[in-house]
């Protein structure tokens, strides 16, 4: 490990001794800028190699008893100001990229406004939420409740991901929609018609 790294991660500890030593498991040269929020961190899990930037938010929400977790895996690069509040697993697989100003929810108050109580009261629902590997998440993202993004896929800025993307997908728009996908006949990005 070089010095720059050590320095970077020792910083990690002098902006955020309280939050960084509230995550369950946080892996080897992993740097994360100052002002990180985090809640219930025991359901956190931070690979090796990893970099998240400043001003985050880590939150883990118990469902029916059961604390949903943050898996982020090795090698991921997350921007600043990024959200992740898990009411059941996140799991963002190993090498992705996310820029700033993410959101990546696994969790959603009920909506019935029938039964008497406020939104913010109702009970919270989940579902898990994964992010293949080697993925490109584009600047102020938001990805709903289950979804699943396959590997290498790319979600184009501002996108609000509602479904599932397959592997080797590009996806833009509110909700996103694929426009292209990767042909390894012709190794170009083609279209979908």
């Amino acid at each position: 490990m070089n010095i720059k790294c050590c320095i970077k991660n020792f910083l990690s500890y002098v902006y955020n001794p309280i939050n960084i030593f509230k995550i369950g498991i946080h892996g080897l040269n992993t740097h994360i800028g100052r002002g990180l929020n985090v809640k219930s961190g025991k359901g956190i899990q931070i690979g090796d190699n990893v970099r998240i930037g400043r001003f985050g938010r880590l939150s883990c929400f118990s469902i029916g008893g059961k604390l949903g977790n943050i898996i982020i895996e090795n090698g991921c690069y997350i921007g600043d100001f990024f959200s992740a509040l898990s009411g059941s697993d996140i799991t963002i697989k190993h090498d992705t990229l996310i820029a700033s100003y993410c959101t990546i929810t696994s969790e959603n108050h009920s909506v019935d406004p029938e039964c008497g109580v406020r939104y913010g009261n109702q009970p919270l629902l989940g579902k898990p939420v994964t992010i293949g590997n080697n993925c490109w998440i584009g600047e102020k993202v938001m990805i709903l409740p289950g979804v699943t993004i396959g590997e290498w896929s790319i979600i184009g800025a501002a996108s609000v991901v509602t479904k599932d993307i397959p592997n080797y997908s590009i996806a833009v728009g509110n909700p996103a929609k694929v426009i292209k996908t990767y042909n390894f006949k012709s190794h170009r990005w083609e279209i979908v018609q």
